[in-house]
């Protein structure tokens, strides 16, 4: 009688609750050990579906309507042509592959956005493997589920090649792993060298991809007390491309100077900020379970535990550390050598933070499965949460209200000039027939650089005028033959949140260039932070 009584007080409701998820989260890991390809699948199906959603429905942004356009240009020869102006600076072989998509799938933007998608669930499989080595599929999908709730998931439905970089990265991390341990190497070698070329022929940010697995491969050949020149060889070698792109690159440097995002310090916490959430929110619920099962004095002990939670060698250890100072590698570089940063330079961050979550979460608490099955969980609602706040409505749609603001003034014949390059590019392109002759952009460096300290923007728009196909105009010229039209201004752009919740630069010099030359400004219209003005030269 007394034995029952003893057992009952160390049996409270909550140490029974926790008895009861262990038992489920058990029941998880086994599930996710036996039928792993099956769980991918599923898992990928799902990725895809949603993200499909997304990517078919967001209307292009400025970035990825350069992309839409030179990708889109005449010939091979074109492309490389736009390449040379230095306006956009990505590599030739980003926009070949955004050709072939289009070339297969139509001309939409599910086709401008699917290896972008690919590019990010490729990652995610990768991270997968990674961490599954080392522990267990439970953490493997850990890891991969982590990484859609991070900023990858922004990436993973946008026309630009971040997340092309996120799945090469991640695919040399794997192939380094492999080559690390087989002795049959020359498979792994191989994904070595073209991952890493292939991250370099993506975006020419990706060469810093190359620092965690060098400082990695140190770590290695300290503790081996010999070099691996195989991997040296395979490493090094990958950075040939970048010796056909030198004239590009050339070009590129030259709107280093009036670059509209320089880097500073205090980029590096806006970095982890952007790239991360909601990741924050995530881990501080884990940590308040972990806690919760620690004050709960449950004994667990899992006799696989210390087979499926292995000691992680050292060097692995130094590849997602130095994952997650990408953010101070990359300022560091922007600032000394490029003259250019955004956040989104250093999205491979995310893929270190995901790979320790995993890692950690399966060795915490003696390494049972729970804590495991509850990170899983919150990374599932943190991609759902993502997914739902990004759902937008058709370009259609979603431009309506722009259009409208436009078409509510009696002045139906006068040419509308649009106030930041953002929104022309936009409203020009999804413009319904009555209007898209009507929208005009007037690009100006010299004022552009005088009243915002920044001129690559005007520059960009003007050198690449011959592949947009769209009314962009010089300012003066433009000034001197026009006396009348209305001017669209968008709030937003006066300098605040623009894009993924990022802070841009003010983008709209035309209003204080105006105003400081004499023309005359009558407020016809105003909606929301929209406005419209009747511009008339005195």
């Amino acid at each position: 009688m007394s034995a029952d009584v003893s057992s009952s007080e160390k049996s409270p409701v909550l140490v029974q609750a926790v008895q009861w998820l262990d038992g489920y989260a058990e029941s998880l890991l086994d599930l996710c050990e036996q039928h792993r390809l099956l769980l991918l699948g599923a898992v990928s199906f799902v990725y895809f579906a949603a993200t499909s959603v997304l990517a078919s429905r967001k209307p292009m942004w400025n970035d990825e309507l350069f992309t839409y356009f030179i990708a889109q240009a005449p010939s091979l020869s074109g492309i490389w042509s736009a390449l040379l102006t230095g306006a956009d600076q990505n590599p030739f072989p980003f926009y070949v592959l955004t050709r072939w998509s289009l070339g297969l799938f139509g001309v939409n933007e599910w086709a401008l956005r699917l290896p972008e998608m690919i590019g990010v669930w490729g990652a995610g499989v990768c991270l997968f493997h990674i961490v599954a080595h080392r522990s267990s599929s439970l953490y493997g999908f850990v890891a991969m589920i982590f990484l859609f709730g991070t900023g990858a998931n922004f990436y993973s439905y946008e026309a630009r090649p971040y997340g092309l970089v996120l799945a090469f990265a991640s695919a040399s991390w794997l192939s380094w792993q492999a080559a690390t341990e087989r002795r049959v190497r020359w498979l792994p070698l191989l994904g070595l060298f073209g991952s890493l070329a292939a991250a370099l022929c993506s975006h020419y940010y990706a060469v810093l991809v190359f620092v965690p697995l060098g400082i990695a491969e140190l770590v290695r050949s300290y503790d081996r007390r010999r070099v691996d020149w195989a991997i040296w060889l395979a490493m090094g070698g990958a950075l040939s491309p970048l010796l056909v792109f030198i004239p590009v690159i050339e070009k590129a440097r030259t709107y280093a100077k009036g670059f509209w995002a320089l880097p500073s310090w205090q980029s590096i916490p806006e970095t982890y900020s952007l790239l991360l959430m909601p990741a924050p929110l995530m881990l501080m619920l884990v940590l308040i379970f972990a806690g919760i099962l620690a004050v709960a004095h449950v004994q667990h002990v899992d006799a696989r535990a210390s087979v499926n939670a292995s000691a992680i060698p050292a060097h692995e250890l130094a590849v997602a550390l130095g994952y997650v100072s990408f953010p101070v590698i990359a300022v560091a570089v922007a600032m000394s050598v490029t003259g250019a940063f955004v956040p989104r330079y250093a999205l491979p961050t995310v893929l270190g933070v995901s790979v320790l979550v995993a890692w950690t979460s399966a060795r915490l608490l003696g390494g049972r499965a729970l804590l495991g099955a509850m990170v899983l969980f919150l990374s599932c609602g943190g991609f759902v949460m993502l997914w739902a706040r990004s759902l937008p409505t058709t370009p259609e749609t979603a431009l309506s209200h722009m259009y409208a603001i436009v078409r509510s003034v009696p002045e139906s014949d006068l040419p509308v000039v649009v106030a930041d390059p953002h929104n022309f590019m936009k409203l020009s392109h999804y413009a319904p027939r009555d209007l898209s002759s009507r929208f005009v952009y007037l690009a100006d460096p010299d004022r552009s650089f005088r009243y915002l300290g920044h001129d690559t923007l005007d520059r960009g728009i003007l050198d690449l005028r011959p592949w947009f196909h769209m009314n962009i105009q010089e300012s003066e010229p433009y000034k001197r033959t026009e006396p009348r039209f209305l001017l669209y201004v968008h709030g937003a752009y006066l300098g605040g949140p623009w894009v993924n919740g990022q802070v841009g630069p003010s983008l709209n010099w035309i209003v204080s260039d105006l105003t400081a030359t004499g023309w005359h400004l009558e407020l016809k219209a105003r909606q929301d932070n929209q406005l419209l003005f009747l511009v008339t030269r005195k």
